[in-house]
C-alpha cells in the first residue's frame, strides 16, 4: 500500500493554519463529533461483548445439556 499526499502552492504552515482556525470556530460541533465518535464505539465495544458472551453461555448449555444426556443413557 503506497498512500502519497501533495501540496501544490501550499505552505504546510498555512494549512495547519487554517485547520487550527478551522477548528477553533468549531469546537462545539467538534465536540458533537466526537461524543458521536466515542459512543458509537462504546455501543460497537458492548455489542461484542455481549456477542462474546451469548457465545459462551451457548457452548456452556450446549455442554450441560449434552453431559446430562450422556449421564441419562
Amino acid at each position: 500500500m503506497k498512500i502519497e499526499i501533495k501540496f501544490e502552492g501550499e505552505n504546510v504552515q498555512q494549512i495547519f493554519e487554517e485547520i487550527k482556525k478551522f477548528l477553533e470556530g468549531n469546537k462545539e460541533e467538534i465536540k458533537r463529533l466526537i461524543r458521536f465518535i466515542a459512543n458509537e464505539t462504546i455501543d460497537a465495544l458492548e455489542d461484542k461483548k455481549i456477542l462474546d458472551r451469548g457465545a459462551e453461555l451457548y457452548i456452556k448449555i450446549n455442554r450441560a445439556i449434552n453431559w446430562k444426556y450422556r449421564q441419562e443413557k
